[in-house]
Parts: structure tokens; sequence; C-alpha cells
């Protein structure tokens, strides 16, 4: 994984660079047009700036904007400049590129877990709406009935600013069942999947 620590990721949930609704819903914009490559990832967010699709997806700016957004926020925080403008831009690369192609793999790979050892059950991508308003990556399904949702995640999800955490923790509370987070390291290996199996059968 690429890095997205440090100060400018304190500087970027602070002010909100990356807030979907200040740049670009980058999960949905993946899952809608689903590039294979970083280059095509970041050509999808130029392009949806740019023009009108009919996926409805519209990006507030490109990489270039969202680095420069950053960069300007260190003189609000700090009344100065640390860092170069170069590296706020590889910074929000990394987050949106990078991270984000990652991210979508493991929820593709998490489905194909989970189906292994739950072949029984149903497990798919969520909804925009619960995705959006919930929170919620996966959707696991007895017939008719959801099971749960789950949140695939990677560990260092657990030291991002705690407001975010508790939006997120906020939103899961309102779905209509269990949210469970699912880790994955920097290795790309799941940390508590054997977990999730057993809340998963505990809940059907």
């Amino acid at each position: 994984m690429a890095y997205t620590g440090g100060e400018l990721n304190y500087l970027n949930g602070k002010y909100g660079i990356s807030a979907p609704y200040k740049s670009v819903p980058i999960m949905k914009l993946i899952r809608k047009h689903k590039p294979k490559t970083p280059d095509e990832l970041k050509k999808l967010i130029e392009e949806h700036f740019k023009y009108d699709c009919r996926c409805g997806i519209k990006s507030k700016g490109t990489i270039e904007t969202f680095g420069k957004n950053l960069y300007e926020a260190q003189k609000k925080e700090w009344g100065k400049y640390k860092y170069s403008l170069e590296e706020c831009i590889e910074w929000e690369y990394n987050l949106f590129v990078i991270n984000s192609l990652i991210g979508n793999k493991m929820e593709q790979e998490a489905i194909k877990k989970l189906k292994e050892k739950l072949p029984y059950l149903e497990i798919k991508e969520s909804s925009d709406k619960e995705d959006e308003d919930f929170r919620v990556d996966l959707i696991v399904k007895n017939g008719n009935e959801i099971v749960c949702g789950i949140q695939v995640k990677p560990e260092s999800f657990n030291f991002v600013r705690k407001n975010v955490i508790l939006f997120n923790r906020n939103a899961n509370q309102n779905f209509s069942v269990d949210v469970y987070y699912l880790f994955y390291n920097d290795k790309l290996d799941f940390v508590n999947l054997d977990e999730i199996y057993e809340k998963i059968k505990g809940n059907k």
C-alpha cells in the first residue's frame, strides 16, 4: 500500500479535502467503471471533472486539484508550507488512485473468501445508498434476509482521526443489522477473517 499517513493525513482529514462531496466519490466511480490500472482511474477522475457522464458521478477536480487544496491547507493550519506542491499531489494520488484500487481489490477478495467459507449465504457489494448512507461495503444475505453488513478496511483505519471513525460507526448504527469490520494489513492479508466468519455464523 502507498503511504498516506503523517501530518498530511491529519491535514487532509481536518479540512475534509478527500471528502466525497468536496472531491469525488472514488469507490462509487471504481464500481461503476471498473478501471484496471492507476492510469485508467486517474483519467476517469479527470473525465468526470471535465465532462458529464451518464453514470451521474461528478468530480470536483483532478488529482492535481486535490493536491493543491492540500498544499494550501498548510498555510491555514501552520502559517507556512512544510511540504511541496509535488509532495501534496503525490499524497492525494496515493490516496485516491493507488489505495482506492487496493481497497476495491480487497473488497472483491473478501467476497471470494467469505463465499468459500459460507457457501450457503449470498455475499455481494452493497448498493450506492447502503455505501453512502450507512458506510457498508458488503452485504451478507440468507435468502431475502440481510444477515449483516461488512466494512473492508486497512488496519490503518483504526488510527485515523476519531471523528472519522465516529462518523462511520454512527452511520453503521443506522443500518438495519450489525456491521462488522474486516481488516487487512500492509501485506494485503486479512487479519480477522476467522473472527468475522464466527460472527456471521452466530447471526444467521
